[in-house]
């Protein structure tokens, strides 16, 4: 595991969860054009074309979401094996930073360790993620 795995896993989750935003903000906006849909007179055909297109968009995105969602899946499943594989603080610190999106601040004081410290911490992690992905 590299620490280019570990950052791409991160942002896995945040295009996911953008995904997911945009998702919700369509099935909203697809809602509240059914309910002028069904207010309006039935010659008034631009609201059901604006529905449709709305209806297309959220299928694309559905489709879009459950692929990313499959490899984000597979990625954490192999994030969280070659964590689960290091010593408690090293552990920790993996999962906080790059699974949690930790800032480095906030795993400084959780770990009641100095900035250089940490970082020491993370190469030492980093070398034994990589020396355990040489030996698979």
């Amino acid at each position: 595991m590299t620490k280019q795995e570990l950052q791409q896993y991160r942002w896995s989750q945040l295009n996911i969860r953008g995904v997911k935003e945009r998702l919700e903000r369509l099935r909203s906006e697809a809602a509240r054009v059914t309910t002028r849909l069904s207010a309006e007179p039935k010659s008034r055909s631009g609201y059901r074309d604006r529905l449709a297109s709305l209806v297309a968009q959220i299928a694309d995105l559905e489709t879009k979401y459950a692929d990313e969602l499959k490899a984000a899946y597979e990625a954490q499943a192999a994030v969280e094996a070659a964590v689960e594989s290091l010593p408690e603080r090293e552990r920790y610190l993996i999962r906080a930073r790059y699974i949690d999106g930790k800032p480095w601040e906030r795993i400084c004081v959780d770990m009641s360790y100095s900035w250089q410290h940490t970082h020491r911490i993370h190469a030492t992690a980093l070398q034994l993620l990589a020396e355990q992905h040489v030996t698979k």
